[in-house]
């Protein structure tokens, strides 16, 4: 079974960050789960609820993981002993981008990404910002450098989307393309003939 670690930051996108939550388990994966509290804060504002823990949002939408507390340093997530297949920040905010690429583990997704770049493990880092200064964008350059995927939270609009529930899935299928993870979650460039 494929093991991957989610870390739900403080930036805006908990659509992203639900719907990953929700589908990895259905496709064979272990998932091992941390939202930090500046996520939850998030999480309510944007799905308009009113969660006191990341468990009870878990609890909510019934998902199945392994939710790890983002100040506990000694879970197995930390090591990298520990086999994790895909490590993946969604939403990622700029301050974790910023952190991750000066190697600072103020927090468990923190110390992730930094395991994941150590041991050189897929680490997929999806930021929903904009616009970016240079300080953002030299920061992601030096994640990529290390070995980060970078993915902004910005769907496609080929497969002509009917609503936001197609753009979500446009984003996580895309995730699943690099993790290696089969999908039919939108409809791929060339599945249909072009009319010229």
């Amino acid at each position: 079974m494929r093991r991957v670690f989610l870390g739900v930051t403080g930036a805006s996108g908990a659509l992203y960050a639900k719907d990953l939550i929700t589908r990895l388990p259905q496709h064979a994966c272990e998932l091992h789960l941390c939202i930090t509290p500046d996520a939850l804060t998030n999480i309510n504002l944007e799905l308009k609820k009113e969660y006191l823990t990341p468990q009870q949002f878990i609890n909510d939408i019934n998902a199945k993981a392994v939710l790890h507390d983002y100040k506990n340093f000694a879970a197995p997530v930390s090591s990298g002993s520990f086999m994790v297949d895909s490590y993946i920040i969604a939403p990622a905010s700029m301050g974790f981008v910023g952190r991750a690429a000066g190697g600072i583990s103020s927090n468990l997704i923190e110390r992730c990404a930094d395991v994941a770049l150590k041991e050189r493990r897929k680490l997929l880092i999806l930021f929903r910002e904009m616009p970016l200064n240079l300080i953002h964008l030299e920061n992601l350059t030096l994640l990529t450098r290390a070995g980060a995927v970078i993915l902004p939270a910005a769907p496609g609009f080929y497969h002509n989307p009917s609503g936001i529930d197609e753009l979500i899935s446009f984003v996580t299928g895309k995730i699943f393309d690099i993790i290696g993870i089969e999908h039919n979650l939108y409809k791929r460039w060339g599945d249909e003939p072009q009319s010229v």
